[in-house]
C-alpha cells in the first residue's frame, strides 16, 4: 500500500477514459480524438474540483470571483488547445507509453475504492504527512493558525496533478520546438493561476470556512 492522490471520476471522465483505452486496444482510427476528449473531461473535472466547487462553498468578493473565473477560463482553453495540437496526429503505436500511464492512473471502481472510479497517482510520504497535518488542523477549527501550511499543501497538490496527470503524457510523444514552448507557457500559466486563487482565497477564510474547505479535499489522499 502507498499514499496516492485519488481524484474521483465523474461518469463523463470514466466513459471517455474507457473509450480511449478501447479505441487503442482495437487499433481504431479515432484514438487520438478519444484521447483529446478524455483530457478535456479530465481538465473539466480538475478545474471543478479545485476552483469551482470550493468557490461555491464560501462567500467570495467580486474580485475573488473574477480571479477564479479567469483561472478556470485560462487553464481550460490552454489545456484543450495544447492537447489537440500535441496529440491530434499520434498513432496507436505511438500511444503505447501514454496508454501505460493512463492504465496506471485509472483506478477502476471496486471494493478497494468504495466502488467509485478515480484517477490516482502516488505521492511522497512527506507530502502526505503535511497534507494530513493541514486537514487535521482545519478539522479542529484551527486552520487560521497555520493557513500558510494549508495554502502550501493545496498548491503542492495542484502542481502534482498538473505534472502527473497532464505533463507526464506530453513527455511520451514528439513535440516541436514551438509547441513545446507554448506548452511550457501554458503549464506555467496554469500553475500561477491556481496558486493565485489559493493565495487570495484561503488567507481570508475563517476557521469554520477552512474546516469545510479542507473537508472537501480530505478524501483525495488515500492508500492504494
Amino acid at each position: 500500500m502507498q499514499n496516492v492522490v485519488a481524484i474521483p471520476a465523474n461518469p463523463a471522465l470514466v466513459n471517455s477514459t474507457e473509450d480511449f483505452l478501447h479505441a487503442v486496444e482495437h487499433d481504431r482510427k479515432d484514438s487520438a480524438e478519444k484521447f483529446i476528449h478524455m483530457v478535456d473531461h479530465l481538465t473539466d473535472r480538475i478545474l471543478s474540483l479545485f476552483l469551482v466547487e470550493p468557490a461555491n462553498m464560501t462567500e467570495l468578493s467580486g474580485g475573488q470571483k473574477k480571479v477564479i473565473d479567469f483561472a478556470v477560463s485560462t487553464a481550460g482553453k490552454a489545456s484543450s488547445m495544447l492537447t489537440r495540437q500535441i496529440f491530434k496526429k499520434v498513432s496507436n503505436a505511438e500511444f503505447a507509453p501514454v496508454v501505460k500511464n493512463v492504465k496506471a492512473m485509472y483506478w477502476q471502481a471496486g471494493d478497494d475504492n468504495d466502488n467509485h472510479a478515480s484517477i490516482a497517482f502516488p505521492v511522497e510520504d512527506s507530502f502526505a504527512a503535511d497534507f494530513r497535518k493541514a486537514t487535521e488542523l482545519c478539522a479542529a477549527g484551527k486552520g487560521t493558525e497555520d493557513v500558510a501550511l494549508v495554502t502550501r499543501v493545496m498548491s503542492a497538490m495542484s502542481d502534482k496533478i498538473i505534472d502527473e496527470v497532464f505533463v507526464a503524457n506530453t513527455k511520451e510523444v514528439k513535440i516541436g520546438f514551438v509547441t513545446q514552448k507554448a506548452l511550457n507557457v501554458g503549464i506555467d500559466g496554469s500553475r500561477k493561476a491556481v496558486h493565485a486563487v489559493n493565495n487570495k482565497v484561503l488567507k481570508d477564510l475563517s476557521n469554520d470556512e477552512l474546516k469545510g474547505y479542507m473537508a472537501h479535499y480530505q478524501g483525495l489522499l488515500r492508500q492504494r
